[in-house]
């Protein structure tokens, strides 16, 4: 038989062992039930982690590497890129674009108009497959399901699901190559890889879970370990043999992990790392017990048999718009309801929704894309998809950008407060008189109204991520050539919402001001191991005061909650060590931290009261005027400026507006503007404990 140049000169084992192609029902099953498990958990389980997302994204690992494995192989290095493109347009990104243009659209009504920045930020994350990127610099965690919750936080796994898509055919070329240069089977080279890139990233992940499981939970590197199991099996499946029995036995246990995870762990606790192994041999289990090839049928009574059946195959057809739909689903009806969860009453009607906007667009977007590519295969398919949806992309992405508010639009503009209207504390200070004026900043605004230094690179991230225990510092903008003191805000959050009062005072008394802050790191020695980079900060934050020539240290000495009032532990070994160093330590009382959100308590539209705290919070005596502190070691207070009704008892309410300005512009920090109207009342107070800085 004749054979041709490129057949020739191609090696005889370059081809061997690829894997079969042929279609799994039961795979198709495991699908729906995955998702199905999903969507359950999330509407009837407090938003547990079933596992589901494990699985679908072992799914893909191995039906792409399958897939572009045969491709490369059996077309001597060649991908048809547009064809690859083309087709994930027509069953991924239509449907998904949908809906994303559907919850921008109902998000703009339903949602006030302070979140409206957000949300196109994260439509533009999401259309374009980094949601998952940017819920990690955005540092929100993987949450069940409330008011405060992306609509889109679902397209999380979708991004990392796009990812691998975009990264998998070039990996396939390259294990196809060196393959050929090689002399093996491309199947080998692409085992050897996915072995490779499992060890790694699963111990990756064991590694960022140690510290930060938020961020492991949502990073594509702590999960490509996931699309390399799959990957694995897809090569090594029809190699494997079992007998009837065992398959039996294997396939309904296997069905009964994956049922049987999310009753047990919360994969958001501890997913992907090990304990995800479990999920995912369960689904292994189901396809090893399969028959070995199409022609067979499943034994009757099996996994397998019981996954194919009509059941799971409609669920499956529809799994994916199931996904789609269920969230932003749950998000509005929270957020309509103004509830805090879901019941089963709700989440009910949501399920039911959800799977009827499914099925609508099973039946006219899945389906009919679908039979348009068995029916018009070809190049002008390929190129007419890949065409028009880049062009259906950059549409949407040049729409959502120029909503997102950049970092300049989010700095509030320089502070021009007019006292004569927006007295805010000085109203309670000074006593001026209080006008009929609208309360400042703009309600819709109010959550972007936060300390300078949180929207710089300067500030130090919080929690164990290693290296944040470095003590990064925001320079003065306005620093003096020849300042009389140099003095730090520093240390944790309820520091540094104290910056602008201190820079306003500061530049009136020829200060320098720097700002070192670690968010959620208070001035503390512990050895607890869940704050090592905070204890670390700590340390290095001595070091820096010692070789820095600090005059002034001013940070916060309490930390006020609902119930009770608490230094950290070893804060005053800490006080110590500072003045140790040369230098003085203003502790500033610690600020009440208001109901119900502060600022999106207000949003609501709900009476400024309800949306302050109760005064019995901070009524009590301030713990630091009874203890013996450090030489160069003073404390005021504050909260007499903050709650104007402490002296009506307990029970009254401290409001969240004063002299016509928000106080807090979240549930816990002051806002700017309210800070720089604390300025006289600080330098009062500051002036009768350390008066030589104000000659």
């Amino acid at each position: 038989m004749y054979k041709t140049h490129a057949e020739r000169n191609t090696p005889k084992r370059i081809d061997e062992n690829l894997p079969v192609r042929r279609y799994r029902p039961e795979l198709h099953g495991v699908r729906g039930l995955a998702i199905l498990g999903v969507v359950l958990f999330h509407l009837f389980g407090q938003g547990r982690v079933s596992g589901g997302i494990d699985i679908f994204l072992t799914i893909s690992g191995f039906l792409f590497t399958a897939m572009l494995l045969r491709e490369v192989t059996e077309h001597q290095g060649v991908i048809n890129f547009a064809r690859y493109f083309g087709r994930l347009f027509r069953r991924i990104f239509v449907p998904a674009f949908i809906v994303i243009a559907v919850t921008v659209v109902v998000g703009l009504v339903v949602f006030p108009p302070a979140q409206h920045g957000q949300m196109w930020t994260e439509a533009f994350a999401s259309l374009l497959y980094f949601e998952n990127i940017q819920l990690i610099q955005s540092h929100l965690a993987y949450e069940a399901a409330s008011q405060d919750v992306s609509p889109f936080q679902h397209f999380w796994s979708l991004s990392v699901q796009g990812q691998f898509y975009l990264v998998m055919p070039f990996v396939a070329l390259g294990a196809y190559w060196v393959a050929r240069s090689l002399k093996t089977s491309s199947t080998r080279i692409m085992g050897w890889i996915l072995v490779a890139v499992l060890v790694a990233s699963l111990a990756y992940a064991v590694y960022v879970g140690s510290y930060a499981q938020d961020e492991a939970y949502l990073m594509t590197r702590t999960r490509v370990w996931q699309f390399a199991f799959g990957g694995l099996l897809a090569l090594l499946i029809d190699r494997i043999q079992f007998s009837d029995k065992t398959r039996f036995v294997l396939g309904h246990l296997g069905l009964l992990s994956i049922i049987a995870v999310g009753f047990v762990l919360d994969g958001a606790q501890h997913f992907p790392g090990p304990l995800a192994l479990w999920p995912l041999l369960g689904f292994a289990f189901v396809l090893l017990a399969a028959p070995s090839t199409a022609e067979d049928d499943a034994e009757r009574w099996s996994a397998p048999r019981l996954l194919s059946n009509r059941v799971f195959a409609w669920i499956g057809d529809h799994a994916y718009g199931l996904y789609l739909w269920h969230w932003p689903l749950l998000i509005f009806y929270l957020t309509i309801r103004d509830r805090e969860a879901v019941g089963i009453r709700g989440a009910t009607v949501i399920f039911v929704v959800a799977l009827v906007l499914a099925m609508l667009m099973y039946r006219f977007v899945e389906k009919p894309l679908n039979r348009l590519g068995q029916e018009r295969r070809g190049r002008k398919l390929d190129w007419t998809s890949l065409t028009a949806g880049a062009t259906v992309m950059a549409a949407g992405a040049l729409i959502a950008f120029p909503q997102i508010p950049t970092a300049e639009e989010r700095v509030a503009s320089t502070l021009e407060i007019n006292t004569d209207t927006h007295p805010g504390a000085m109203s309670i200070s000074s006593d001026v008189p209080v006008v009929d004026a609208e309360p400042i900043p703009e309600l819709t605004e109010l959550h972007m109204h936060r300390p300078d230094y949180t929207f710089l690179d300067c500030r130090q991230a919080g929690g164990e991520e290693p290296g944040s225990d470095e003590v990064t510092v925001c320079e003065d903008p306005n620093a003096p050539e020849n300042p009389t003191a140099r003095v730090v805000v520093a240390a944790g959050s309820h520091a540094g919402h104290w910056e602008a009062t201190v820079r306003s005072v500061g530049q009136a008394y020829n200060w320098e001001v720097l700002v070192a802050v670690k968010s959620g790191c208070i001035l503390l020695d512990s050895d607890d191991p869940d704050q090592t980079m905070c204890q670390g900060w700590n340390e290095n934050f001595i070091d820096w005061v010692g070789t820095n020539d600090i005059d002034l240290v001013i940070t916060s000495g309490t930390r006020v909650f609902s119930n009770g009032e608490r230094l950290g532990k070893g804060a005053e070994t800490r006080w110590e060590q500072i003045t140790d160093q040369g230098a003085e330590l203003l502790l500033i009382r610690g600020t009440p931290r208001p109901r119900d959100g502060g600022a999106k308590c207000l949003q609501d539209e709900r009476p400024s009261e309800e949306c302050g705290v109760r005064a019995g919070d901070v009524a009590a005596p301030n713990p630091l005027l009874d203890m013996d502190l450090p030489e160069g070691t003073q404390t005021i207070d504050l909260n007499p400026y903050i709650c104007p009704t402490l002296d009506q008892g307990e029970d009254a309410w401290c409001p969240a507006e004063v002299g016509n300005v928000y106080v807090w512009y979240d549930g816990s920090h002051l806002s700017r503007e309210y800070a720089a109207t604390l300025a006289p009342s600080f330098e009062q107070e500051m002036r009768e404990v350390f008066p030589e800085y104000f000659d």
